[in-house]
């Protein structure tokens, strides 16, 4: 039996693992190999294998892809958080790992990268963006981002896709804000507001929609990304859960299903909170901490964008595979397994208090920003 060695990188995070356990579920000829600067938290074996790998080093990426066959790309820097607010590391992973990828592909002459891209390459929170085409999309240029992630994952997918030769197959997978069970970068943190009381407000509109993508759907669809190659090779491909929805109203399924009752009670114009994420930014560079929000998190859940996957069903046969009210219940039910169903009752009192606070140092932003404008 010839065993085909499958590498991903960012393989010890979230989708990098779910990934891997699907590649060796559907096939047992593949071996994956998990790339990652952190080693996984459980004992790997002789078809799940861990190489560290830090992607910024040119040698260190030539010694893990030693033998492999394609290569998934997961590995990324910035997507939320004060990682956002690092810009030379979020440069040095997305534009620096990524090209040292690509170049060691072609030096062992490794047949397939597929790509996980993002929404944002091509979404700057400038315009709304209704169920928009991959064809109707162009790459914004660099002074239209307000973040540093979105403007080098833009970067980093067109040198995918630039890349695509005869002897190197590349695509790229652009999925929607990433939800499921065992996630612990956004719902943990958003649930840990709901903890605090600090979630009574929502941002935008209750009309403003957005795409959210199921782990495992978007798992299904890399899968089928290298699968399509080298017959649909330098594609790119927007996923999600084909069900457009207010972000909020998203959330308050997850909130509700955990005994926390209503928490988005009204909603604060964008551009209110655009200028609280700037000044949360402008602190920032005086006195580093854990940010509360960012222009582009604003931007990201208060404007409308969402996508057509019409090209994906078409070329590489996507199909939902968990449906999102089936994908919500696994998600409540994960999440109350592990600490986070309501134990306490905010008192209105509470609530009303933590409001009267927030709304005066939102208005204090907004007069010191329309101050500095007319200056």
């Amino acid at each position: 039996m010839t065993k085909r060695y499958l590498a991903i990188t960012g393989g010890c995070g979230y989708i990098g693992l779910r990934l891997a356990r699907s590649l060796l579920r559907i096939d047992e000829t593949n071996q994956v190999i998990l790339i990652d600067i952190h080693p996984p938290t459980f004992d790997t074996n002789e078809r799940l294998i861990y190489r560290f790998c830090d992607i910024r080093s040119y040698e260190s990426v030539s010694i893990a892809l030693e033998n492999v066959k394609c290569v998934f790309h997961l590995a990324s820097y910035g997507m939320s958080g004060r990682e956002m607010l690092n810009h030379a590391l979020i440069e040095q992973v997305n534009i620096q790992g990524t090209k040292n990828i690509i170049d060691v592909c072609r030096k062992y002459q490794i047949e397939k990268i597929i790509y996980c891209s993002t929404y944002n390459a091509i979404y700057t929170g400038e315009k709304q963006l209704i169920h928009v085409t991959e064809e109707q999309c162009s790459y914004p240029t660099d002074d239209k981002y307000s973040d540093e992630y979105s403007r080098t994952k833009s970067l980093a997918e067109q040198m995918i896709i630039q890349a695509n030769s005869t002897t190197l197959s590349t695509a790229a997978i652009r999925p929607a804000a990433i939800y499921g069970d065992g996630e612990l970068r956004h719902l943990p943190r958003i649930l840990n507001l709901v903890r605090c009381g600090l979630a009574f407000f929502a941002i935008g509109h209750e009309n403003v929609l957005c795409d959210w993508v199921y782990a495992d759907n978007l798992v299904h669809a890399l899968i089928l990304a290298e699968r399509s190659l080298p017959k649909y090779a330098g594609e790119v491909y927007f996923i999600s859960d084909d069900c457009p929805v207010n972000n909020f109203q998203f959330l308050s399924k997850l909130t509700t299903g955990l005994g926390y009752g209503k928490c988005f009670y009204f909603y604060i114009p964008t551009i209110v909170m655009f200028y609280v994420g700037y000044f949360i930014e402008i602190i920032y560079r005086f006195r580093q901490f854990s940010p509360l929000l960012t222009r582009a998190e604003v931007l990201k859940v208060g404007v409308t964008h969402y996508a057509n996957i019409t090209k994906a069903k078409q070329f590489l046969g996507y199909k939902i595979q968990v449906e999102p009210d089936e994908a919500m219940r696994i998600c409540i039910q994960w999440f109350a397994e592990h600490g986070y169903r309501n134990k306490q009752t905010k008192t209105d009192n509470c609530r009303l208090l933590l409001f009267i606070i927030v709304l005066f140092l939102m208005i204090v932003i907004v007069l010191f920003f329309q101050r500095i404008n007319i200056q």
